[in-house]
C-alpha cells in the first residue's frame, strides 16, 4: 500500500490569515498529488492482501463533521454509481462491481508545523482507484474528521476507434443525466462545466475549468460549493465518434470545512503537548 505524506505548513512567524492560506494551499497540493496519476491513466497497484495503515504514533483525527448533501444536479450526479457524500464502503462496492476487481487503496498522512512542533496524523485511506478496459476512476475520500466520505470523483475513458460511442448520443445522455450541455466542437474537443454555488444556484459555462478550493488562489472558491467538468474528444477523421471522455466532480465546500477542522485538531494536539511540558533547564 502506497503511503503519501503531506505537509500542512503553518509557520509560527506568519499572521493568522497567512497560516490558513498556507495550510489550505498545502492541503490542496495533497489532493492534487494523490490524484496526479489520473490524467496519465496511472492507477496505484492494489496490495495482494488488505493492510491496515501503520501506526506512526500520530494524532487520531476525530469525526466532528457530517457531510451535507446538495439538492441539485451535482448532488444527485454519480460516476459509475459513485456520488459525493457516499461512504467508503459503498464506493468500494461500486468500484468492485465496475472493475470486476478490488480497488487499490492509497493512504495519506497529514502533518503540521505549529509553534515549532511537528505534528502528524495517523494514516488514513485517502483514495480508491481502479481501471478496466481503458475506463479508469479515482475516488478521493475525506479524512476521518468527516468519516471518510467521497468528496471527489474522477473518471477517464478511452474508446477504441472500432467501438466508440456516438457523439450526438453522448451529448443527449449528458443532458439527461447531468443537465450538462456540450458546446460546439473546437479542434475535435468540447468542454463544459457546472458550478453549484453556495447560494443554492447552479450555473453552466462552456469551456469552464475546475475551481481551486482555496479562495487565495481562486476567487471563485468563496462562492462555489462544488463543480463538475466534462470533456469530450472525438476522432478527428470521424467526428461522429467519441475517442475520450473525462468527468470530474468535487465538493470544494466540504474540502474547505475539512481543512479547517484538520488544522484545528492538529494545532490542539500541539497545544496539549506543550501544556504538559515539565522539562526544566539544565543549568
Amino acid at each position: 500500500m502506497k503511503r503519501v505524506v503531506v505537509c500542512l505548513l503553518l509557520c509560527g512567524a506568519l499572521p493568522p490569515v497567512a497560516h490558513a492560506q498556507d495550510a489550505v494551499a498545502a492541503f490542496r497540493r495533497s489532493m492534487v498529488n494523490a490524484a496526479m496519476g489520473m490524467g496519465a491513466g496511472h492507477i496505484p497497484n492494489a496490495p495482494a492482501t488488505p493492510q491496515a495503515p501503520q501506526d506512526n504514533g500520530g494524532v487520531t483525527l476525530q469525526k466532528t463533521l457530517t457531510y451535507r448533501p446538495m439538492n441539485n444536479p451535482l448532488g444527485h450526479a454519480s460516476l459509475m454509481g459513485i456520488s459525493l457524500g457516499m461512504s467508503a464502503l459503498e464506493a468500494t462496492a461500486q468500484l468492485r462491481q465496475a472493475c470486476q476487481a478490488d480497488p487499490s487503496i492509497r493512504t495519506e498522512t497529514l502533518r503540521t508545523a505549529y509553534k515549532g512542533v511537528n505534528m502528524e496524523t495517523q494514516s488514513y485511506p485517502s483514495m480508491l482507484s481502479c481501471q478496466r478496459n481503458g475506463d479508469a476512476i479515482n475516488v478521493s475520500l475525506a479524512p476521518p474528521v468527516m468519516g471518510g466520505v467521497v468528496i471527489k470523483v474522477e473518471r477517464s475513458v478511452d474508446y477504441p476507434a472500432t467501438n466508440a460511442p456516438g457523439y450526438d448520443a453522448l451529448k443527449g445522455e449528458l443532458v439527461t443525466r447531468y443537465s450538462a450541455h456540450l458546446p460546439s466542437l473546437y479542434n475535435a474537443s468540447a468542454v463544459t462545466a457546472l458550478y453549484a454555488l453556495k447560494d443554492g444556484t447552479v450555473t453552466e459555462k462552456a469551456h469552464g475549468d475546475p475551481v481551486a478550493f482555496s479562495p487565495s488562489s481562486d476567487p471563485r472558491a468563496s462562492v462555489t460549493q462544488a463543480w463538475m467538468q466534462i470533456a469530450v474528444d472525438v476522432v478527428p477523421q470521424n467526428p461522429s465518434a467519441v475517442s475520450h471522455l473525462s468527468i470530474a466532480i468535487e465538493d470544494i465546500g466540504a474540502v474547505q470545512t475539512i481543512t479547517a477542522e484538520v488544522i484545528k485538531q492538529l494545532n490542539a494536539a500541539v497545544d496539549a503537548k506543550l501544556a504538559h511540558n515539565t522539562v526544566k533547564p539544565a543549568l
